[in-house]
């Protein structure tokens, strides 16, 4: 048999090709222009198949190093679309809460007694707004200071907040004046109900800057639809409702 090794005409694979390219730096001289033309053409194959590997390895590393920098890019919004959501979140908080208290304001506020009225207007049901204005404020404000003003505007905030059910707002209208919001009122929770627990829990003393502090409130009501057709009827209502409760406040303590 012929110990001379014949090369069949395919393109080998990758361990192929490494053990032919060892073998041919061993093979000796061809004996025949035939064995050496098919000797070259598969060196030149082996040749191209390991290009052809180095390319596509460099294709490959490429092709890795574009994905992580297309992941890493999306982190990178995935973080920007979450800081922005929470931004706006935050922005949308603001526009409808007072600084101060953390209670809506009053943009909220009328927002929900609209929204208030169009349910009462389906169910058939009154709901009541409150206008509550702090008495003697101002006194304790320049008396203390503007920081326990500050302080005991909070303390009234949280009572408020603590007198009210599921349904109903409370919201801080400006300077010491508030607003309430009350969803739903019927014989089981009439306005004067509600008005005598906001009065008792007001005047409960708390300690302002190691001080204690007792305060009241004249406060007026207005009722859908019997007050008012629209909230800023309703707004007007109690607002006059308040001051003739402040008025007959007064004129009580000084006779």
């Amino acid at each position: 048999m012929n110990n001379r090794i014949r090369l069949q005409h395919h393109k080998p694979t990758v361990i192929e090709s490494v053990v032919a390219q060892r073998w041919l730096s061993q093979t000796p001289e061809c004996e025949s222009d035939s064995e050496c033309c098919q000797l070259n053409q598969t060196r030149a194959e082996i040749a191209g198949l390991e290009r052809a590997l180095a390319i596509s390895q460099q294709q490959l590393a490429d092709a890795r190093r574009q994905i992580e920098s297309l992941a890493a890019a999306r982190k990178t919004l995935e973080q920007q679309l979450l800081e922005s959501n929470e931004n706006y979140r935050q922005a949308l908080h603001c526009a409808h809460h007072d600084e101060l208290t953390g209670l809506p304001n009053r943009i909220l506020l009328l927002d929900r007694l609209q929204q208030a009225m169009a349910q009462a207007d389906r169910q058939q049901r009154p709901v009541a707004l409150l206008f509550i204005d702090l008495d003697e404020f101002k006194n304790i404000n320049d008396e203390l200071g503007h920081a326990a003003g500050d302080q005991l505007l909070k303390e009234v905030a949280g009572r408020l907040s603590a007198c009210l059910r599921y349904g109903d707002t409370a919201c801080r209208y400006g300077g010491d004046e508030f607003l309430v919001l009350l969803g739903e009122v019927d014989a089981d929770r009439s306005v004067a109900a509600v008005i005598e627990k906001i009065q008792s829990q007001l005047a409960k003393a708390c300690s302002i800057n190691g001080k204690p502090v007792s305060i009241t409130a004249s406060i007026g009501a207005a009722i859908y639809h019997h007050d008012g057709q629209t909230s800023i009827d309703l707004l007007n209502r109690a607002d006059s409702a308040m001051y003739r409760a402040k008025k007959l406040k007064l004129s009580q303590a000084t006779s």
